[in-house]
């Protein structure tokens, strides 16, 4: 008789009735199979959790209130070497979210608020004034919020993917690709690693469990130029 030839998708579902054999949930398999892991993470003999999903808006408290130094380009506007002040005040189950911008180092700063739902996502206007400074902030320190991967659960787990980025004909996956201790200006933090290409740099976002927002990022564009940097320089909660 000739050889039997087994499919990767097959020894997967092998695997994983093995490991149900034993106990061990056949969702995990799901996860490390279909969920597009890849690098030293997410597979079957170390497997994501519960405790490893990051849920946008979960880390926000009432009162919080985040300190920012940025860099960053808009649809039409940019803010350069701004300082930005994000706090928080609930509102039901809502969260009336303050943004004061110094743009320029300029003395006098820009303020708004903005209704934001409990995954941050906009339930309020923007006034027309602030928009041009609260475009660049949602397209960076926000932007976070609208990483979507199929509807997939985001884990803080390495090989975990987060994004997908169309761009031109193409696209590119951001991927968890480390953990690493950060020390910022407003302390020092476990912070896990999102990373892509699209084009020879290295686009890099920080992420920390307990925090709503990054507390780093360096992110260029499709022809390798900056698009946007931040840094979290103070934090109150």
């Amino acid at each position: 008789m000739g050889s039997v030839h087994v499919t990767p998708k097959q020894q997967v579902a092998v695997m994983v009735g093995a490991f149900s054999a034993l106990g061990i949930g056949v969702s995990v398999g799901i996860i490390a199979f279909g969920g597009g892991f890849s690098g030293g993470g997410g597979n079957l003999l170390d497997p994501p959790s519960k405790e490893d999903i990051y849920t946008v808006g979960e880390a926000v408290a009432d009162g919080m209130k985040l300190d920012y130094t940025l860099d960053a380009k808009g649809p039409s506007t940019a803010l350069v070497d701004s300082d930005v002040s994000i706090s928080f005040d609930q509102q039901a189950d809502e969260w009336l979210t303050a943004f004061t911008i110094y743009n320029n180092t300029s003395t006098q700063p820009v303020g708004t608020e903005v209704l934001l739902s409990s995954r941050l996502t906009k339930e309020g206007q923007i006034e027309e004034s602030a928009r041009p400074f609260i475009e660049p902030i949602e397209s960076s320190i926000l932007a976070i919020r609208d990483m979507d991967y199929g509807g997939r659960d985001k884990y803080l787990k390495v090989g975990a993917p987060w994004n997908t980025i169309f761009y031109g004909a193409t696209s590119t996956r951001v991927v968890v690709t480390g953990q690493e201790t950060v020390e910022t200006p407003a302390g020092i933090f476990d912070a896990f690693v999102l990373s892509y290409k699209l084009k020879d740099n290295t686009s890099k976002i920080w992420v920390v469990k307990d925090l709503p927002f990054p507390i780093k990022a360096q992110v260029y564009d499709e022809s390798d130029q900056p698009l946007y940097s931040y840094e979290l320089v103070g934090l109150a909660r």
